[in-house]
């Protein structure tokens, strides 16, 4: 008698007790339409559709690194860190790529017109660790030069201050992201190439804990399920993308339609990377780590939610 009547009570309880929103809070390393598709979800409402209250919160890659490991944030969409923690053996894994390709572009001052050209020269890059530095390594690697030997590779902070630096002189160089690539150019510096189509490479999605799989399995399925979904809604909405791009980064509607034409392509259709994106991305941690053989993509990747819902 006393179960039915705590039975009974349950389907009498208010309905707004299970329509309460579950807290996500997801670290980003910066505002970049690398991850765009995960913020466009929020906006679109995808993520409240699913009982998610998701928030990002921007701190470097280190810095997000850690509060993944402690518990402090859910998710981080820096996959650079996320892949070599858990190479080094921290419990992480990737659960989604929104980014298979680096929006990174080479921009040089006037003068330098090939990569063979930086020979001497100095590189900015974000921070060391940073995926700027990661993708500027590969990038002169690709094309025979060694880092800090023949190139210069400075540290010198976020993309506002990359580009400032670019037109005060005090770099020749730097891997830019849009739209500040597309603002440099305005001004007569060089695109020297798009780092993502000589080394394309998992940039943008979602590293989870070990302990979140296991534990929150259901709340990793709506994220990845929310985040899909935006993706593909952001690829066949150009315009409703465009404008929102406009009002989140502050860009004029020109730079907002540029990047979005050039990072529309980037975002994975399926939430996997492409096979050569993945086998670049095992190389450059290999090359970076000084592995002796390439890592185990079972040790960082797990798919298995995202193919539930492909």
């Amino acid at each position: 008698m006393i179960a039915w009547a705590v039975l009974a009570g349950i389907f009498f309880l208010p309905a707004n007790l299970f329509s309460q929103q579950t807290k996500v809070l997801v670290s980003a390393p910066a505002k970049s339409l690398t991850w765009f598709p995960a913020f466009f979800a929020k906006e679109k409402g995808f993520y409240k559709e699913e009982g998610l209250d998701v928030d990002f919160v921007v701190m470097g890659p280190q810095l997000a690194l850690q509060a993944l490991v402690t518990g402090d944030v859910g998710y981080t969409t820096a996959l650079g860190s996320t892949m070599r923690g858990a190479v080094r053996g921290l419990p992480l894994r990737v659960v989604l790529t929104i980014c298979e390709k680096p929006h990174f572009a080479l921009i040089t001052r006037p003068g330098i017109n090939s990569v063979a050209a930086l020979k001497g020269k100095v590189l900015g890059v974000s921070s060391f660790g940073a995926s700027s530095y990661t993708m500027a390594n590969a990038m002169l690697q690709h094309f025979k030069l060694t880092p800090q030997h023949d190139v210069k590779i400075l540290a010198v902070g976020g993309g506002t201050n990359r580009f400032t630096a670019l037109k005060a002189g005090l770099i020749d160089a730097t891997l830019m992201e849009f739209p500040y690539n597309l603002m440099l150019e305005k001004e007569g510096f060089t695109r020297i190439l798009f780092v993502g189509d000589i080394v394309p490479a998992p940039i943008a999605g979602f590293g989870a804990t070990v302990e979140r799989i296991q534990k929150r399995p259901e709340e990793i399925r709506r994220m990845v399920r929310a985040t899909l979904r935006a993706t593909k809604y952001a690829k066949e909405h150009r315009d409703e993308s465009v404008k929102s791009i406009a009002k989140w980064t502050g860009m004029e509607n020109a730079f907002a339609e540029g990047s979005y034409d050039l990072a529309s392509g980037t975002w994975s259709n399926d939430g996997i990377p492409a096979p050569d994106a993945l086998a670049s991305a095992m190389q450059d941690i290999m090359r970076e780590l000084k592995l002796d053989a390439s890592p185990d993509p079972a040790k960082i990747f797990e798919w298995s939610f995202v193919k539930e819902i492909k």
